[in-house]
């Protein structure tokens, strides 16, 4: 049987009406199954299969032009498990090097809740050197960074931001526990979080990663694919990674964040209103292909520290505090030789000025060091 005809003007498209798009559209990001929202809206898989995959892509280019130029002062990182086809331990040699485990890397603004920054690929040097270069294109401050103890964040990190960040890595350290009840919680030890500084002078109150592990328990209630015991998981790579900027583009627009009473991309201030699950689609899929962001030169954020540009762009030398808690009780001054305490009865006369002790002298104030020639 031939494509259908229109009164033979040609071939007619099989284009989805505008209101068949926003109902797919809205049952996917609702954590729906590909089979499910098949039976509610009489499309067909494949139908639906290629609408999501060009509405994700969509969703990619469209993130790429709104999230960039950002003031965040603090970015969590984190990395969340899935799986293509596949896991990894039922993966053979004559698989496509796609099938098994595969992570999602984040970028999560503490302040406004914003994900700044995805990448998806293996748990590898390679995914995490292009995850940190694209998200130091899209920010123009100097931030504090935390992440978990991965390892190949350390050179990635420093490779991305050459000494412009603060950063630092929060260990959980989990123990062991027999127990059935706690398959999905592993117990904790008493020394559960442990708090390491590896660039820069980052705050240790700021160090967390609560944020952007919050975020990936909603993700997996937006993004299908992602849920643990399911069959909903992610035939190739290239529709994971359209599924996963669905979501991203959903979470950032869409939903209003109970601790903000407005969506992430309002407060950052990329958007000035709510957007509707319409509206995203309608923006995704009239999105033209753009070239990605670039580094913008940084700039620190308000401090009261003297600061002091190194040369050949490599950062900034810095003074900070540093000693004892600031909670801490002072310790007590020794008092000079032949002092004369001062009384503790008000109606006893005082010592005559030459038995007073000598005046304190002032304490001596912080010097910004001159490293270089003006």
């Amino acid at each position: 049987m031939g494509p259908r005809s229109g009164r033979g003007k040609g071939p007619v498209p099989n284009v989805l009406p505008m209101e068949t798009r926003v109902r797919i559209a809205s049952a996917l990001v609702e954590g729906t199954s590909v089979r499910a929202v098949e039976r509610q809206t009489g499309v067909a898989k494949s139908t639906i299969l290629r609408f999501a995959v060009e509405l994700g892509e969509g969703c990619a280019r469209l993130h790429n032009r709104l999230v960039q130029g950002l003031c965040e002062p603090d970015i969590e990182l984190d990395e969340q498990w899935s799986f293509i086809a596949k896991k990894d331990k039922r993966v053979t040699a004559e698989d496509p090097a796609e099938y098994g485990d595969v992570f999602t890397f984040t970028a999560f603004a503490r302040r406004s809740k914003l994900v700044i920054s995805y990448a998806v690929g293996k748990r590898d040097q390679a995914t995490t050197n292009a995850f940190l270069a694209d998200l130091r294109a899209r920010v123009l401050v100097v931030p504090q960074i935390t992440s978990d103890g991965l390892s190949v964040y350390v050179p990635a990190v420093d490779a991305s931001f050459r000494g412009c960040a603060d950063y630092a890595m929060v260990i959980k350290q989990y123990g062991y526990s027999k127990s059935p009840d706690h398959k999905y919680e592993p117990a904790r030890d008493a020394s559960f979080i442990r708090k390491t500084a590896v660039f820069g002078a980052p705050d240790p109150k700021r160090m967390s990663t609560s944020g952007v592990e919050r975020y990936h328990l909603t993700a997996r209630h937006i993004n299908g694919r992602k849920r643990r015991l399911s069959l909903s998981f992610s035939k190739t790579q290239r529709s994971h990674r359209a599924a996963v900027s669905l979501s991203v583009c959903t979470y950032n627009l869409t939903r209003v964040h109970a601790s903000l009473r407005v969506s992430p991309a309002m407060a950052a201030g990329i958007v000035q209103e709510l957007w509707s699950v319409e509206d995203l689609v309608r923006a995704a899929l009239a999105e033209p292909a753009a070239a990605l962001p670039v580094p913008q030169a940084l700039t620190l954020p308000a401090q009261t520290g003297p600061v002091r540009q190194l040369p050949g762009g490599k950062g900034w030398l810095r003074l900070v505090s540093g000693g004892s808690s600031p909670s801490a009780p002072s310790a007590p001054q020794p008092r000079p030789l032949g002092a004369v305490p001062v009384p503790s009865d008000p109606t006893e006369p005082e010592p005559p000025p030459s038995e007073r002790p000598p005046p304190t002298p002032e304490p001596k104030r912080m010097v910004q060091l001159s490293l270089f020639e003006d």
